[in-house]
Formats: C-alpha cells, structure tokens, sequence
C-alpha cells in the first residue's frame, strides 16, 4: 500500500481536500529606515530645542541624498522625566526627548551611505532597517499560481490512486497567505560617524498557502 506522507487529504462523498503551497524569493528594490533623534537637558524647553535644531539637520541630510519630503514621516516624538535613584531618593535630573523619522529609501544602494550621513547630522538611533519590494503584489500572485498548481498535481495524483475521476473545477479555494517582511536589524544601535555602514539587502521571501477542494466522481 502506497503512502504519501507530504499530502493532506480528505476524502468524503466524493471530494478531496490538498493544500498548496509555493515560495518565490526576491530582490528587495527599497528599504524602510527608523532614524531617531535623542536629546538631553534640565530644561524641557532645551532640550525640545536642541532635538529641533538636530531633526531638521538630519532631515536636510536625507534630502541632500534624494530622499523625497512625501518619504520622511515622523513616526514617534517622545518625552521622559529623568531621574537618579540613590540611597533610596530620587532626584530629578532632566528631561530626554526622542523624535524618530520613519524614512523610505527608493535608491537602496544608498541606504549606507544616508545612514552615515544622518548620523553625522545628529541623529543617534537607528533603530530598524527593513528591505521591502515596491509591486509586492504582483511577486505574490505569481507565487499563489504556482501553490494552487501544486494543489491541483496533488488533487491529481491522489485521484488516480484511488480510482476516481477528478472535476478540474474546485469546489472551493481557501487562502491561507502570511506576509513574511525580513528585517535587516531591529535592534537600535549608535556607530561613530567615521565608519561606514555596510548594508546588505539580500533576498525577501514570498509565500503563499492554500487550501483546494476538488469534487470527484
């Protein structure tokens, strides 16, 4: 007796049940960068100030190397009470002001060198890079194409074996498709501005799943 041990399948009343399934990997054509700036100062005032002063600095850094105004959103802006802790006594010692711009590289050969260049502008946090494709849609039909060709070989297959007669036509298609982004770092770090940032993109991975039901008879 024949096994298959990669097929789910059901067979009742003269249906069958296959999942398909197909990756297809790609190149990444823009990159999405969180780019922070965090200031300090007793005076809240200050340091809104001075975190002002370095924003705007970056800001013209990016468009400087080709980023569009419409790509440069601010994501977050934050404020946060410091204190000391000491023999049981908190002191207060100021405030912290973080802003961080959500930025969309479209040249994304020159996302090392836009890194750099806001850092040497002020910013201090990078604090996530992920490489995205600009069409993710049409790389993802393509990839349901070629799960649902899967299923239907399945469907065919299975029907063969067990002597039945497969209705081309299914019954019903569920999409079972989880979007898969890859992050090329997540965790926020702080580099000297006399370094180069070496970015590499790599590939991005497009799944999709599904669920067939075929009729036989």
């Amino acid at each position: 007796m024949h096994s298959y041990p990669y097929y789910r399948s059901q067979q009742s009343n003269g249906t069958i049940t296959v999942s398909g399934e197909h990756t297809l990997y790609v190149e990444p054509d823009q990159a999405v960068v969180s780019i922070g700036i965090v200031t300090n100062d007793k005076e809240l005032e200050v340091a809104q100030s001075k975190n002002q002063q370095l924003s705007s600095q970056v800001v013209q850094s990016l468009i400087n190397n080709g980023v569009q105004q419409q790509d440069i959103q601010t994501s977050s802006y934050q404020v946060f009470p410091q204190y000391n802790f000491e023999d049981g006594k908190q002191t207060f010692t100021g405030y912290e002001v973080r802003q961080v711009f959500k930025v969309t590289v479209k040249s994304i050969e020159n996302v090392g060198t836009i890194i750099d260049d806001a850092i040497k502008s002020g910013a201090n946090r990078i604090e996530n890079i992920q490489f995205v494709q600009s069409n993710p849609i049409e790389t993802y039909q393509q990839a349901l194409a070629l799960a649902y060709q899967e299923a239907y070989q399945k469907a065919l297959t299975l029907s063969g074996q067990s002597n039945q007669q497969l209705n081309p036509q299914p019954k019903s298609i569920t999409e079972q498709s989880r979007p898969a982004p890859v992050p090329f770092m997540n965790a926020a770090y702080l580099k000297a501005a006399d370094e180069n940032t070496a970015v590499q993109p790599g590939q991005i991975s497009v799944t999709a799943i599904i669920t067939v039901e075929f009729r036989t008879h």
